[in-house]
């Protein structure tokens, strides 16, 4: 990248780095009204539900054995494994009273296991959890896991291996030793490398790496070190993350020293040296932050403009329904959003109760419904379709921005359809948000990370 070049790349960075959302849902969770009653909650599944196409499930286990510094999920930490067995009976009577207010048992199209540590829960228990789950699962049924390369045990993927659990990601974060001591997440190459030769032997079908470029410690040396490792490795998919500190909301990030951490400009120049490594090994750009082989099920899924982004991140294959179990879990019913209680306590005196254990979700709108559809399209192919302009709120406050986007040749405009060039996508979020009439209108208290 010559000087010239990067000056200009840092002067877009300077007029267009702001905090915005990450567009994993739309409205984003802090413009959320509206929210439907349990009733009206289930009327909305019943309304979009498909045979065919089923529901997909996500279920939260929030228990980690170690606190990483940098983590912003929703987990408890403890080394007590006497609690899996209230926990699973939580989750086991929440499906129960899913299955008995809808009516009927639906299909599962795709099951996602996320954390926390889904696999704090012994392999005996997730397969407890499973043949409940997965009493009446599509023939072309998904199955995912995220996985703690510290932890995970060989019984776990026979587990897995038995209920078609075929998609495996591990939080990597980074390899060098100073990084790691510095988040308190140390796991060597050489347990990666054993864990990942052990899940290719058994033929699981894919392997995602979760990185992250932003934390203490991190140089453009050590970047590559880390990336020199990853494409040893070589994993299917992998997930490069900025992070976004903000120890103010999330209190175990005091625990990082804000002096360790790279500036902006250094940040930047960790994702851009990462992503000229991926590139160099073959990896192809799917969306952002995320990166894929040819071949592998998302860039499959890109390439045929069927890539769907949710509360997951991006996944190629998706119902009219997504249903979270668990606390802090989200559900989509294609009408509304819900979320489940956020603590272990509370969500489990609801459903001890008989309530499913929502406190908070948003009805759509028609304009929420039409501009989750425009965001989803430039989120996942780089591209809008813009057929009828004049509905969508705020449109000529949008088409001077557009334009100013257009100028610093981040996209190009048809009269009837916007695509992200090559230099736009790290600044996608920001072209999302001139579309987002809640962040226009509406005043929080929530913060965002930023967006380049």
């Amino acid at each position: 990248m010559n000087n010239e070049t990067m000056k200009t790349t840092n002067e877009l960075i300077l007029k267009y780095n702001r905090p915005a959302p990450r567009y994993t849902s739309y409205p984003p969770v802090p413009y959320w009204t509206h929210a439907p009653t349990e009733s009206e909650w289930i009327g909305h599944l019943k309304t979009s539900y498909n045979e065919q196409t089923g529901v997909d499930l996500y279920v939260h286990v929030p228990f980690c054995e170690s606190l990483c510094y940098y983590c912003g999920c929703n987990r408890t930490i403890t080394k007590n494994h006497s609690v899996e067995e209230k926990y699973l009976k939580m989750l086991l009577k929440e499906w129960e009273l899913y299955k008995a207010k809808l009516g009927f048992v639906p299909k599962i199209n795709s099951l996602h296991f996320g954390g926390g540590t889904p696999t704090f829960l012994s392999a005996a228990n997730l397969e407890r959890l499973m043949n409940s789950l997965l009493e009446n699962r599509s023939e072309s049924f998904i199955g995912s896991v995220e996985i703690d390369p510290r932890t995970v045990l060989p019984d776990h993927f026979e587990t897995f291996r038995k209920f078609n659990i075929s998609r495996v990601s591990m939080g990597i974060q980074d390899f060098n030793v100073t990084v790691q001591r510095s988040i308190n997440r140390m796991q060597s190459p050489e347990m990666v490398k054993k864990l990942v030769d052990q899940l290719r032997a058994l033929n699981f079908e894919s392997i995602n790496f979760d990185l992250i470029y932003g934390l203490p410690n991190q140089t453009v040396e050590t970047i590559k070190e880390t990336f020199d490792i990853v494409s040893e490795l070589r994993p299917d998919l992998i997930a490069f993350y900025s992070y976004a500190h903000l120890p103010e909301k999330i209190k175990n990030q005091k625990l990082i020293k804000e002096s360790e951490l790279p500036t902006p400009e250094v940040k930047r120049e960790l994702y851009q040296t990462g992503k000229r490594i991926l590139e160099e090994k073959g990896y192809v750009e799917i969306g952002m932050d995320h990166f894929a082989l040819p071949g592998s099920s998302l860039h499959k899924a890109m390439v045929e403009k069927k890539l769907h982004r949710n509360f997951m991140g991006y996944v190629d294959k998706k119902s009219n329904i997504m249903i979270g179990l668990g606390p802090t879990s989200i559900s989509d019913s294609s009408l509304s959003f819900v979320q489940n209680a956020k603590d272990n306590e509370p969500y489990a005196k609801m459903v001890e109760a008989g309530k499913l254990p929502l406190t908070s979700g948003h009805t759509h709108s028609k304009d929420d419904l039409l501009v989750q559809k425009l965001i989803l399209e430039l989120m996942c192919q780089q591209e809008m379709h813009l057929q009828n302009k004049e509905a969508i709120p705020f449109w000529h406050e949008i088409e001077k921005e557009l334009e100013s986007f257009k100028e610093d040749g981040l996209l190009e405009m048809q009269p009837d359809r916007l695509e992200v060039k090559t230099p736009g996508k790290g600044f996608i979020r920001n072209i999302a948000l001139s579309f987002d009439f809640h962040y226009r209108t509406k005043t929080t208290s929530a913060r965002f990370s930023q967006s380049v």
